[in-house]
């Protein structure tokens, strides 16, 4: 049912930002992980005690993510490298979709003897290449780092990897909710304001569950919460949550093919 020209066309288009989220992706990664030695000479650990207890709950960095390094890449710099993946993955899920309303090229794409399920199916498979392709970009670039610069002899890539497996699946989530959505927008724009909304969204909710006791619930409505990448990273991945991301990306696409078949294009 896929057609290997639409997924060889959407790679191609958007190769150029792939390389582009992906420079930033790698260089937060060198930033913050290259700082963990840093942190330790100047004790941070002692330093965020005087911080109030919501506030550093909110922001991620419990006192003990600073005294192991696996903890403090999974559950700190990858805190903010998901909420990079998660914006990128809902632009590029749901500029695939928007794109061709906007650019008028809507009459030809959708009224080809390809079907438009066929046509949204290969437009989620570029998706998961290039976004797979981003992940083990992260992963490589993290194992060197904390292997050969940061902790040789303590980074852990296996714990590393689930981890990073968690953040993959979790911006597949996210680009099935863009996925989802696109269909009602028929501007770049709109669904790119979108992305980056979700992201921050996403972000702050799972900060303010963090936060505050009484919004824990907050969480569902989180992928950050699934990805559980501190966790992970600590040897104790939340599987549960894991599962569920997936069945959202797959949930998100079909429910794109099927609002792009209700909607009626110019012949």
């Amino acid at each position: 049912m896929p057609n290997g020209n639409i997924i060889i066309t959407e790679i191609s288009l958007n190769q150029r930002s792939l390389l582009i989220w992906a420079a930033v992706l790698i260089l937060v990664i060198l930033i913050y992980l290259g700082s963990f030695g840093f942190m330790e000479e100047i004790d941070f650990v002692e330093m965020i005690e005087g911080f109030p207890e919501p506030l550093v709950s909110g922001l991620g960095m419990s006192p003990e993510m600073f005294g192991d390094v696996n903890q403090y890449h999974g559950g700190l710099v990858m805190l903010y490298g998901l909420l990079l993946a998660s914006i990128y993955a809902m632009m590029l899920a749901g500029g695939m979709i928007s794109r061709e309303v906007d650019l008028g090229t809507v009459e030809f794409i959708y009224t080809r003897p390809v079907t438009r399920t066929a046509i949204v199916i290969s437009k989620a498979l570029s998706f998961v290449v290039l976004i797979t392709i981003l992940w083990i970009a992260a992963y490589l670039v993290s194992v060197a780092i904390g292997i050969f610069w940061v902790a040789p002899g303590v980074f852990d890539p296996n714990a590393q990897f689930t981890a990073h497996l968690a953040g993959y699946l979790a911006s597949l989530a996210a680009g099935g909710i863009a996925f989802a959505l696109a269909p009602l927008f028929d501007r770049i724009q709109g669904t790119t304001s979108l992305a980056i909304a979700l992201g921050f969204a996403f972000f702050i909710l799972n900060g303010l569950a963090q936060m505050y006791g009484q919004l824990e619930f907050f969480n569902y409505l989180s992928i950050h919460y699934y990805a559980d990448m501190a966790g992970a990273a600590a040897g104790e991945p939340f599987v549960a949550g894991m599962a569920v991301l997936p069945a959202v990306f797959i949930a998100g696409v079909v429910v794109s093919a099927i609002l792009l078949n209700r909607r009626e294009f110019p012949a």
